[in-house]
């Protein structure tokens, strides 16, 4: 019985080696793909690693600028300032400013962490880089102006478009909660798509529903998305997390299906500020 016991858990350590390996691999194979960033001489890069604010600080400034984190209950604060730190510690920020705001780093971070803190991984590990421009910007190679986009292994954001999201929680606009929606896309059904099966499952269900609403809108039935969100499935997904933010009672008499499917995805309920995350059991205290 010993021997047999053995034999199995060497051969399930194999196994998760394997898969280990596996992921790795894609990672890698996808990373390698993607250019640099570019840099110029009066941008400010700045490691995660090298930047610690106490937890003080965090808190007053969490406090200050992001509403999503106010009414949480203490100890949901607690971690949300964990998960923020360890989410820059593994982060580099290209801040295209000669001068910066602390706040930065923070509050871009703070977007994901929203968005994912219903999740047990929520670090975004092929996101190397989030680039911070103080306003909007082309993207790299065209003339077209953005706000905020999602392009390679890069996350870039729009800071005064960032603020104004964050400002106004409930005007149903938030490009941080936008691109972070994007980036969580590829994350999980592109670099982790063998591995990450049950949010896949739970995607595709929530990405059914959308596809009604999605007709709905398109024939002008409820107009609670904007037009930009008919442009295609992904900007419909990244807006739905939008309005599920800081719309969720619209969107719920408006789309209850789309609203239940969002709510099993992110094992999150908007509507409970004090308490947003349903199954404590479906996310680490880190």
């Amino acid at each position: 019985m010993g021997v047999l016991l053995v034999y199995a858990s060497a051969a399930f350590l194999y196994f998760l080696v394997g898969r280990y390996a596996e992921k790795g691999a894609k990672h890698r194979q996808l990373t390698a793909a993607c250019p640099p960033p570019q840099v110029s001489q009066t941008d400010i890069v700045l490691r995660g690693t090298d930047f610690n604010p106490n937890d003080d600080d965090l808190h007053r400034i969490l406090m200050k600028r992001f509403p999503y984190y106010v009414p949480l209950h203490p100890d949901l604060q607690q971690r949300f300032r964990r998960r923020v730190q360890k989410f820059m510690d593994n982060k580099i920020f290209i801040i295209k400013d000669e001068e910066g705001f602390k706040e930065m780093p923070i509050l871009v971070s703070s977007a994901s962490i929203q968005l994912t803190f219903g999740l047990k991984r929520y670090l975004l590990p092929f996101y190397r880089y989030i680039r911070i421009h103080p306003e909007e910007y082309f993207k790299d190679g065209s003339f077209t102006v953005l706000a905020g986009n999602v392009q390679g292994n890069i996350i870039t954001v729009a800071w005064n478009h960032l603020l104004k999201g964050i400002e106004n929680p409930s005007d149903g606009a938030n490009v941080g909660l936008h691109e972070m929606s994007h980036a969580l896309y590829f994350q999980r059904l592109v670099v982790e798509e063998r591995f990450a099966k049950k949010f896949n499952k739970k995607y595709h269900h929530l990405l059914s529903e959308c596809r009604t609403a999605f007709d709905d809108e398109l024939k002008g039935r409820l107009n609670l998305y904007s037009a930009y969100a008919n442009t295609d499935m992904q900007e419909f997904w990244a807006e739905s997390v939008e309005l599920f933010f800081e719309k969720p009672e619209e969107l719920k008499r408006c789309y209850p299906a789309v609203f239940d499917k969002m709510t099993e995805l992110l094992n999150q309920d908007p509507l409970n500020k004090e308490n947003p995350v349903i199954k404590k059991d479906l996310f680490s205290f880190y």
